[in-house]
Parts: structure tokens; C-alpha cells; sequence
């Protein structure tokens, strides 16, 4: 088994997760994380270098697992709507399943990041461009987005959304992100599609 997938090092990031999301990166000790998740101190960093470490494998596992379950999702659709539907459903119902990865990924729960923790970071990020690329390019309708750039796409749809499911997080709201789904696609469809 991978160092990355064995069950120690899935505990330690679990527990660095749940920690992080409830405090905040900074409010944190690696002495927590490591009686968090059972780990002995030789264990905890035989898997990860330091708390960055730590931090850069909870937020690189969240954006790969969030990134991925919305690219599943928008690759077999070849119509604009459809394909901005796709998008907003995974989003707001990855976040509500993972309210404390949501809230890692989506409220600055991190620290100023490395070049190296950047590089990975990036790396996901680049992934998924290519797979929103490739989807937008795949468009049986691509003429309805007209020339929108990936980046105003993406605003498009996820900053709306992104209110929404902050003040859900935050306890502001009480109406779950699934729904305000129907409401929000509506408003992104005639927002990139008229």
C-alpha cells in the first residue's frame, strides 16, 4: 500500500481536517492532530514533514476529491445547461457533504502556503482546467457560452453559489446548499447562456 493511502496516514489527515475546519490552521498543534488521530510522534512525521505538511495534504486531498466529483460529473454532458447544471449540483452537494472540507477549501482555514505546497496545489488546479477545457471545447452548444473565458465561466458559477454556501456554513443560514440548487443554475444559465 502507498505511503499516501495507508491507513495512518489517512487518520492523520481525518484528524487534521476536523481540527483545522473547528479552529482554524493556526489555532492548531501537531501535538493535537497526533492524539487526534493515535499517531506517535515518530509516525506523524514519517508521513508528514511538519504542520504544513499536514495542512498541504488535507487541502491537496479536498481539492482533488472536490475537483474530481465536479469533473465526473460535467464530462458525459454535451449541452451548456446541462453542463452548468451539472456543475452547481456536484458543487453545493459536495459541500454539504463535507461541510468541513467546504469549509477548509472555501473560508481560508489555511497558511501561507510554500512554493513547494504551492506546486501541488497548482497541479490540481491544472488538472481540472483541462478537464473543464476539454468539456467546454466537447460542447455540442459550445457557440451559447460565445467566447467566456474559463475563469468568468467558473465565476460564474461558483460565485453565487459560493455566498450561499458560506453563510450555510458559517450557521448564518439554515437552508442547505441542495436547496438553493434549482435557483442558482437558473440564474448561471441565463447569466452565461442568453
Amino acid at each position: 500500500m502507498a505511503q499516501k493511502e495507508s491507513k495512518t496516514y489517512l487518520a492523520g489527515v481525518a484528524a487534521a481536517k476536523r481540527l483545522f475546519s473547528e479552529r482554524g490552521y493556526d489555532a492548531v498543534s501537531t501535538a493535537e492532530i497526533r492524539q487526534a488521530a493515535g499517531m506517535s510522534n515518530g509516525s506523524l512525521f514519517h508521513h508528514f514533514e511538519n504542520k504544513e505538511g499536514i495542512a498541504v495534504a488535507v487541502f491537496v486531498t479536498l481539492v482533488r476529491t472536490y475537483q474530481a466529483e465536479i469533473a465526473e460529473k460535467l464530462s458525459p454532458t454535451h449541452q451548456a445547461a446541462e453542463g452548468i447544471e451539472a456543475f452547481i449540483r456536484a458543487h453545493n452537494l459536495w459541500i454539504e457533504r463535507d461541510p468541513d472540507g467546504a469549509r477548509i477549501l472555501f473560508n481560508g482555514h489555511h497558511p501561507s502556503w510554500s512554493d513547494d505546497a504551492l506546486k501541488k496545489i497548482r497541479a490540481e488546479n491544472r488538472t481540472f482546467g483541462m478537464a473543464l477545457a476539454e468539456w467546454k471545447s466537447n460542447l455540442e452548444d459550445k457557440h451559447l457560452l460565445q467566447n467566456w473565458s474559463l475563469a468568468l465561466i467558473l465565476a460564474t458559477l461558483v460565485g453565487p453559489t459560493q455566498v450561499m454556501c458560506r453563510a450555510w456554513l458559517a450557521g448564518q443560514s439554515k437552508v442547505p446548499p441542495s436547496e438553493n440548487i434549482e435557483n442558482l443554475v437558473k440564474l448561471a444559465q441565463k447569466a452565461l447562456l442568453s
